[in-house]
């Protein structure tokens, strides 16, 4: 098995700029707090953008069998390390709910905290290429940093609470996640059962607080009713986007002219 590794930091970054600019998005959610029914929230978000023709694969770094794949298939599934270590071909591994949802635990590739091999980069190649949205469900114990396969993710969405402590927990969170992995950009979701202009508040405190202390930049995703997985399916279908930034800075790189102006970024 080939295991050279490459520079993290640079692979990384040009990475999610490569994926984000081919169209695929992939997702990775992490959560300051307990977010109410995640796994029910998730599973149903993705069993209906699956049903509206987008190709879905779900890889989910929480254990079974209280995590969001057991809500969608009761195969036991196999796990992503068992590919990289050549013992089984991606789709093999991969649970087929249906034709357009597919299901892969990484709980056992997230705990073995393997550097960013080629194997792992082009397998991670392989899965973005064949979907057109890749949720990445992080590891609940692991709020205070990622795993190497989700901080390839072009978005890191980090679920704030709606409570009285959320934006403190989510600020903490973003802070350690800033110095751990060098991350300078996160979106944020806010859930909770609170009006959507409460919901801007939240992400408004939040946003300024991490803007003046840590220097980071937070766009806002939206706002997710933890009993209407259909909130969540309409903001990773269409609150998703490339931001203009990134894809000037991803054109400049090869050479190209983007054509694209700060009015397209999301805040």
């Amino acid at each position: 098995m080939n295991t050279i590794r490459v520079h993290a930091h640079d692979q990384a970054a040009g990475l999610r700029r490569l994926f984000n600019a081919r169209g695929a998005q992939v997702v990775a959610l992490t959560a300051a707090a307990v977010v109410q029914n995640r796994p029910q929230l998730l599973a149903g978000a993705v069993t209906a953008l699956a049903a509206r023709g987008r190709r879905v694969l779900l890889l989910d770094e929480n254990p079974a069998p209280r995590n969001t794949a057991s809500l969608l298939s009761e195969r036991p599934g196999h796990d992503l390390l068992q590919v990289v270590r050549g013992e089984l071909s991606l789709a093999q591994a991969v649970c087929r709910v249906n034709r357009n949802l597919g299901v892969l635990g990484v709980d056992r590739l997230a705990n073995a905290e393997l550097p960013l091999t080629r194997r792992i980069a082009d397998l991670y190649q392989q899965i973005v290429d064949g979907h057109d949205i890749v949720l990445i469900d992080c590891c609940a114990s692991r709020a205070g940093q990622v795993s190497t396969l989700a901080l390839q993710a072009g978005h890191l969405v980090v679920a704030v609470t709606a409570a009285s402590n959320g934006i403190m927990q989510a600020y903490a969170q973003i802070k350690r996640l800033a110095q751990f992995h060098q991350r300078e950009h996160f979106q944020i979701l806010v859930s909770g059962r609170v009006g959507r202009d409460e919901a801007r508040v939240i992400f408004n405190n939040l946003r300024q607080v991490a803007l003046e202390h840590l220097g980071v930049r937070l766009d806002y995703l939206g706002l997710v009713d933890p009993a209407r997985p259909d909130m969540l399916s309409d903001l990773l279908d269409s609150g998703l986007s490339m931001h203009a930034g990134d894809v000037a800075e991803l054109a400049g790189a090869l050479g190209m002219d983007s054509g694209l102006g700060p009015r397209n970024s999301v805040v």
